[in-house]
């Protein structure tokens, strides 16, 4: 469908080519939005769900998450299951509506009922908490099972930590740390962290400190603040790797920054045995890599963290 294609190639097209050029791309993106908002009114879903996501990124006009809700709701009343999970998205974080679980939840089932397993991990976390329905722990953990046979891993993770707390269903440490490891096999940071703690405690697993190791510090290196701070204490007692306190105290100084409470008293604790070289050293490493730290939400996100953004599982 032209009316895509020429918008979204058509800053390439003018770029740094001067004034008169950008007030060009000016004019074609408004022609753009007027082509999109065109086709949404007549009722096409697929221009009702990729204007609702340009105005929800902001792409080639401004950002505006009113308009965004709005055409989502437009899409999902019309059947898409993925503006359906996007529309409760909105409901459940308040971006461009007001907040409304009890409304999020409906959208949620309308979308899981179809299959997108992002709604159904919304949809279980839902239950699970008590937002927007009575908390219902068993089938919380029904749609995290289809979300997970799906091969979804955020889904995998909720079923694992179902399974490993016994939470909806009977507990089974083995089955738990199979599905954190088919989740951690997707790059799924959270999921890498469990399956580090499960190998740390033997939780479902023979206990193997280096393996521990090795998950916490693929979960650190994509930014999982509990996982920097599990780095830290590795190096500080030698527990699959070699004792080295500067690293432990660059790693838990890391975690500390990034609101790990139990991370500050051991970095104290940490440059208490260090030397003034020593404690410059780590900071020195600190300030290296603070700044380019990923951004991910800590293990036990509240609902928010959850939540998926409102563009995702968005058709292209």
């Amino acid at each position: 469908m032209t009316i895509w294609g020429v918008g979204f190639g058509i800053r390439k097209l003018f770029a740094g080519k001067g004034d008169k050029h950008r007030r060009d791309l000016k004019v074609a993106v408004s022609a753009r939005e007027a082509q999109m908002l065109a086709a949404a009114r007549r009722g096409d879903v697929e221009a009702q769900i990729r204007l609702a996501t340009a105005y929800a990124d902001g792409d080639g006009m401004t950002q505006d998450y009113g308009e965004a809700a709005h055409w989502f709701g437009e899409a999902a009343r019309r059947g898409d299951a993925g503006a359906q999970f996007s529309f409760g998205i909105c409901q459940a974080n308040g971006q461009g509506t007001a907040q409304d679980y009890e409304e999020a939840v409906q959208w949620f089932r309308r979308s899981a009922e179809q299959g997108n397993t992002g709604a159904q991990v919304s949809l279980a976390l839902c239950l699970q908490k008590g937002l927007g329905a009575p908390a219902n722990q068993k089938e919380a953990v029904q749609w995290f099972r289809r979300a997970a046979e799906s091969g979804d891993a955020a889904g995998q993770v909720g079923l694992a930590s179902a399974l490993q707390s016994g939470r909806g269903i009977p507990k089974n440490e083995v089955e738990a740390a199979g599905w954190f490891r088919k989740a951690a096999a997707q790059g799924q940071a959270e999921a890498e962290f469990h399956l580090g703690k499960c190998y740390q405690d033997g939780l479902g697993v023979a206990v193997d400190a280096n393996e521990a190791f090795q998950c916490f510090r693929r979960a650190a290196d994509k930014g999982l603040p509990q996982a920097e701070f599990e780095v830290g204490l590795c190096f500080y007692h030698g527990h699959g790797t070699e004792a080295d306190l500067v690293e432990a105290c660059t790693w838990v100084s890391l975690a500390a920054q990034r609101a790990v409470a139990a991370a500050v008293g051991v970095r104290d604790e940490l440059k208490e045995q260090l030397s003034a070289a020593q404690i410059a050293e780590s900071e020195r490493r600190v300030a290296e890599l603070a700044p380019n730290r990923p951004k991910i939400a800590p293990a036990g996100p509240e609902i928010d963290d959850d939540l998926r953004s409102p563009n995702e599982e968005l058709p292209d």
